[in-house]
């Protein structure tokens, strides 16, 4: 009998065949169990934090998550059916290489699907609560990386990397603010308006921002009580401007030196206003009209006057923007309005806004944002209470519609940072820190906010000090009056 000769190459051809199917059965299984936890984070994610407003194309969807969810169910399903085919054929050898490789799937699909959650935000600091009894927060400013809370009877300073209480400030003479300036990140000086408690808002008071040292106050001859919220005192330019009984009477910001008084329009009263850096704007009630007229800070000196007409009776005004001129007109029977104004004082145009939330919130304001040439707000929820807020913005320049973009959940607060909005939403099972960008609309989900730092009938977020700063309505416990979050 001859002896049968098995060449060096037949003899490792089997071993070669094997050794490429197990690593495809390793490739596949991987790539099964890659495409099994993306759908299972993708899913998660849209039903967490989009609810059932996000679809296909959708800004509201989190971050990548539909073409994650698209290519993964197309790998899964031409993956898991050769992975069972080749366990099936071959168990003893291919049953140990998929579960290897679907193990390696899911831990490499780990660290891709993270970018599709937002994450959970960690209180870096929180301020102490504020006693039983204490008033509630009646504004707030930004300057630099600090966050000043005023108080109805102090006002408060945090440095917002830290949590750390820079200074304190008592209302005098143990009365209360009834009035607070809009805040900005540039201001350096904060004004207050206060008086009795319930008595009349017949006070000035302004305050260093850097140091909360008591620039200067004094008494003014008002006649309204009460809390007035942002429409009594303002600041525009290096000018504070206050409303009294009679006419806006303009000083010197950091000296209180009188600057000038412009009397109320004859036949006009009640009047209210705002400023900006080259203007402070004043909104005069005048029988069934009103009157919107901008003045110089520097000289108060009226640079134009435009009459809106036709009010019913008890109709009411607000003004939402000073640069550029943007008022909320509100009269009984008629479909609520915003009327934008061009630098001259012309009605650049008339956005009806009956479904948007123009309402002044104590401590916080209206949930409006002006900016860019748009008017951004949210729109109330529907008769029955159900559905989501969505968040709209109009062109000031004609009053149509830019954007619209359905919220995962109800808005609780809106608030304009930069080139984008942030906003805290009602969603399930926390909170969670959005922001959206104002040219287009797009959503991006920040994180969730720990539920236990944020009161749900009042707050607000405002970026300082390189940290969002969640700032309550009541600093009573459960929750403080401020708090910190990051990544």
């Amino acid at each position: 009998m001859q002896p049968t000769v098995v060449t060096p190459t037949a003899a490792i051809r089997p071993g070669r065949f094997r050794a490429w199917q197990v690593a495809v059965v390793l490739v596949l299984a991987a790539l099964a169990g890659a495409a099994i936890l993306l759908q299972i984070r993708g899913w998660s994610a849209v039903e967490g934090e989009s609810g059932s407003a996000c679809a296909s194309g959708s800004a509201v969807c989190p971050r990548g998550v539909v073409p994650v969810l698209v290519i993964s169910f197309v790998v899964g399903l031409a993956a898991i059916p050769f992975v069972i085919a080749a366990v099936v054929r071959r168990p003893k050898v291919n049953a140990g290489v998929a579960a290897v490789g679907l193990v390696a799937g899911v831990i490499a699909a780990q660290a891709l699907s993270g970018g599709l959650h937002a994450a959970e935000l960690r209180v870096a600091w929180t301020a102490p609560y504020d006693a039983a009894g204490s008033p509630a927060t009646e504004g707030v400013w930004t300057a630099g990386s600090s966050l000043i809370r005023v108080r109805a009877d102090q006002v408060v300073s945090y440095q917002a990397a830290t949590g750390r209480q820079q200074w304190t400030l008592a209302v005098p003479g143990g009365d209360v603010a009834c009035a607070v300036s809009a805040g900005a990140s540039s201001a350096t000086v904060g004004f207050i308006g206060y008086g009795t408690a319930g008595g009349a808002c017949d006070q000035l008071l302004a305050v260093d921002l850097g140091t909360g040292q008591q620039l200067w106050s004094k008494r003014v001859p008002a006649s309204w009580k009460g809390d007035q919220g942002a429409g009594f005192v303002a600041v525009g330019g290096d000018t504070a401007a206050a409303v009294t009984a009679g006419a806006v009477l303009g000083y010197d910001l950091r000296t209180g030196a009188p600057r000038w008084t412009t009397l109320t329009p004859p036949g006009c009263s009640d009047q209210t206003l705002a400023g900006a850096q080259q203007s402070v704007v004043v909104l005069a009630a005048c029988g069934r009209t009103f009157d919107v007229i901008d003045l110089d800070p520097a000289s108060g000196k009226q640079l134009w006057r435009t009459p809106v007409p036709g009010q019913a009776p008890g109709y009411h005004f607000a003004i939402l923007s000073a640069d550029p001129v943007v008022v909320v007109d509100v009269s009984p029977g008629q479909p609520e309005q915003v009327l934008a104004f061009g630098a001259t004082g012309h009605l650049t145009s008339t956005i009806p806004v009956g479904d948007l939330d123009t309402n002044y919130y104590q401590g916080f304001g209206p949930q409006i944002a002006v900016s860019d040439g748009l008017l951004i707000g949210v729109t109330r929820p529907g008769p029955s209470g159900g559905g989501h807020a969505d968040v709209v913005a109009y062109r000031l320049s004609d009053g149509g519609r830019q954007w619209l973009l359905s919220m995962p959940d109800d808005v609780l607060s809106l608030r304009q940072d930069g080139g984008q909005l942030l906003v805290i939403d009602q969603s399930r099972p926390s909170l969670a820190l959005d922001a959206i960008s104002l040219p287009t609309g797009s959503l991006h989900p920040i994180g969730y906010i720990p539920a236990s730092i944020v009161n749900p009938s009042g707050a607000s977020v405002y970026s300082a000090g390189g940290r969002y700063v969640v700032v309550n309505l009541s600093g009573r416990p459960p929750v403080p009056p401020a708090a910190a979050i990051g990544g």
